[in-house]
């Protein structure tokens, strides 16, 4: 924390000597570079932030514009650049990229309120603050509606000055941050990061990059699981509302009497326990987009009112008179038939009509077999770099297995079977045993040659039937073989008793097969 000065006024005093220099460093007439730092002992910085971060001083008297220069430069210790002209600032601005801007009011080319909305259209988060001769309250008004963060009047309390310097940077250090954030965010959901190997999923993406131009509402179709948010969070993140908000609500785990102030917000002593204005989620979405999922489970009398918001963008709060407008994209998404929900009168076709404008389908991951192995290999990769471990592979049986099974909470269960799969594997591969019992069961089990035992039981895969005694048979002389004729752990792992297995034995005449050990070493010969 830096200590406070005494309040002193700048304006008055003697010119320290500067050089002026460009942004870059050499020579010019617009700008001037920090002076050297006085031996005095100099307060540390807040943040890492300051010390990078340039402030940016325009004043077109130059003595003005050194003693402001000394104060933040050499006794705060923070980097600057001086500009004496409108233009060099606004040139400034844009090489430079500061993070405070102290601009006079009276510039000799360009009005300082202009350069404040040049400087504010170019990053409406950068702190500006004016610097004027004038007391008047009007100039005030004037350049804070410009979007001023301060307004300062000449002699200048440096003591406030100073306050003010370290908040306005805090908070555009905030906005930087939250930036920052916004544009990692955005990058999860670029395009580049969707794959697919499926010619179904590849018309998605046309239709994707399509909707991504306009602001069309649109409804995406699909089964639970089949990834219908990642499609709406990336529609918003490869949009021109990429910066605005993305509010999510699902109307079908919020109860239908709570929906309602959810979605449009509600005022105060509206009902029972509303002890103040809420903002519901189509004003929360200003600006951005509003994601509607599970439209299909919404009641008659609140789609009507949804209608009218989707068409006028405009509704009013729950207990409210006043009409809200917002600028609001809409995306709907469903695992319901809507036409069929039309049918049997639990959805508006009206509404259908109005959010069905850009249907999106998407198919289930059972009919993309193709996407299977790369969806379950970016899956493995995440959460084993998540967990720090080294699994980078998965078995050819535990693949086969997973290409069979029909997966019917499609990527979400895939998803939650790697990641559990790497939590219990052991070595570098992800293997059979490792995966749910469920998915386990369609790995290949031999019998009688190539034929697999969940294919044999199958009925639209095999109409033969085998006596029960057979597979009884089939079963004893596997055990016996697998186990080398260890009565003992052939009965345990047929689970039943070593009586019982050597009355089998006897029953079905079963004989030694050819030794498993004797294979091997007959293939290495």
């Amino acid at each position: 924390m830096k200590p406070t000065t005494k309040s002193r006024s700048v304006g008055l005093g003697r010119v320290l000597p500067s050089t002026p220099v460009t942004a870059n460093g050499s020579a010019a007439s617009g700008f001037a570079a920090g002076s050297q730092p006085l031996p005095a002992a100099k307060p540390q910085p807040d943040s890492v932030e300051e010390l990078a971060a340039p402030i940016l001083i325009v004043d077109d008297e130059p003595f003005v514009a050194d003693l402001i220069n000394h104060w933040v430069h050499d006794v705060w210790d923070y980097p600057t650049i001086v500009a004496y002209t409108g233009d060099d600032a606004i040139v400034a601005m844009r090489e430079k990229k500061p993070r405070l801007v102290l601009l006079d009011l009276n510039l000799p080319d360009i009005h300082g309120i202009d350069v404040l909305r040049a400087m504010k259209s170019g990053d409406e988060h950068l702190p500006v603050v004016m610097i004027s001769a004038q007391e008047s309250v009007s100039v005030a008004v004037e350049a804070l509606k410009a979007g001023a963060y301060d307004y300062l009047t000449k002699p200048i309390d440096t003591e406030r000055l100073q306050v003010i310097i370290r908040n306005a940077l805090q908070t555009y250090s905030f906005h930087e941050k939250l930036r920052s954030l916004r544009a990692e965010l955005n990058s999860r959901y670029d395009f580049s990061n969707m794959i697919s190997a499926d010619p179904r999923m590849h018309d998605v993406f046309k239709l994707m990059r399509k909707a991504c131009t306009s602001d069309i509402t649109v409804c995406i179709f699909g089964d639970s699981g089949t990834g219908k948010e990642l499609v709406a969070r990336a529609l918003h993140a490869n949009s021109d509302r990429r910066d605005g908000p993305f509010q999510v609500i699902n109307c079908a785990a919020i109860p239908h009497e709570l929906l309602e102030s959810e979605l449009f917000g509600h005022e105060k002593g509206s009902f029972t326990g509303a002890i103040g204005r809420k903002i519901g989620k189509f004003e929360a979405a200003n600006g951005g987009t509003l994601f509607l999922d599970e439209i299909g489970d919404m009641e008659l009398m609140l789609q009507a009112k949804l209608l009218r918001a989707i068409q006028e963008r405009e509704f009013e709060r729950v207990g409210g008179t006043e009409a809200v407008n917002v600028d609001v994209r809409i995306i709907c998404a469903t695992n319901s038939d809507l036409r069929e929900a039309i049918a049997q009168k639990r959805f508006r076709d009206d509404l259908y009509y109005r959010i069905a404008t850009f249907p999106i389908t998407l198919p289930r991951l059972a009919e993309r077999k193709g996407d299977i192995l790369l969806l379950a290999e970016s899956f493995l990769r995440r959460f084993s770099e998540k967990r720090g471990l080294n699994i980078h592979t998965i078995s050819h049986a535990a693949i086969e297995a997973m290409m069979a099974y029909p997966w019917p909470g499609n990527i979400r269960e895939l998803e939650s079977t790697i990641e559990r799969a790497v939590l219990i594997a052991e070595g570098d591969a992800i293997h059979l045993d490792d995966l749910p019992i469920a998915i386990r069961e369609y790995g290949d089990i031999p019998i009688e040659g190539e034929i697999r035992a969940k294919d044999f039981f199958n009925p639209t895969k095999n109409r033969e039937i085998l006596p029960l005694e057979d597979l009884k048979k089939m079963a004893v002389q596997h055990a016996w073989d697998i186990c080398k004729e260890n009565l003992k752990e052939a009965s345990e792992r047929l689970d039943i008793s070593r009586s019982t297995m050597y009355r089998l034995i006897e029953v079905y005449n079963i004989q030694p097969s050819v030794r498993i050990d004797e294979n091997v070493e007959a293939e290495a010969a």
